[in-house]
């Protein structure tokens, strides 16, 4: 682990007051309220809350960053949640997510097992009526975290 990814961690555990359990890259696609995304987020947990954020990533080729004016302003996504409020966790198709994103549904289908094998299937998180959806790189993990287990 570098400096800085070693001093970026130490500001988290010391923001979430305790050590960090787990920690994870996603993609976050959006949320039930419409709020849409699709950036990498870094998510971290110390057992009990739960934060994921973004961060400012300009397009680059060839490692040289491309300005562009049309690119619109960045603006900084954070989210967080206690475990106790986790209501609901399943798998589901990208394709029924991303409707219940656009608010052209109300809820997503769980992805059967031909759908996790041949199509795009994303993390649905319920805490209540708000619902989160990813495409997490360490899920059995994550599953076992919000549900008590230890990893």
């Amino acid at each position: 682990m570098d400096e800085d990814t070693f001093k970026f961690l130490k500001e988290r555990e010391e923001r979430l007051g305790a050590k960090i359990q787990y920690r994870t890259y996603a993609l976050f696609y959006g949320a039930s309220n419409g709020e849409k995304r699709e950036y990498g987020v870094f998510l971290y947990t110390d057992g009990d809350t739960f934060i994921f954020e973004d961060f400012d990533r300009p397009p680059r080729i060839l490692g040289i960053e491309i300005k562009s004016a049309k690119r619109p302003k960045y603006e900084k996504m954070e989210h967080s949640f206690k475990k106790n409020e986790v209501t609901g966790y399943q798998i589901v198709t990208r394709k029924s997510a991303m409707a219940v994103i656009d608010m052209k549904a109300k809820h997503a289908k769980t992805a059967s097992a031909f759908a996790k094998a041949f199509q795009k299937v994303l993390v649905e998180i319920s805490l209540g009526e708000r619902k989160y959806y990813f495409e997490i790189m360490d899920e059995k993990n994550l599953r076992k975290i919000i549900f008590g287990g230890k990893i």
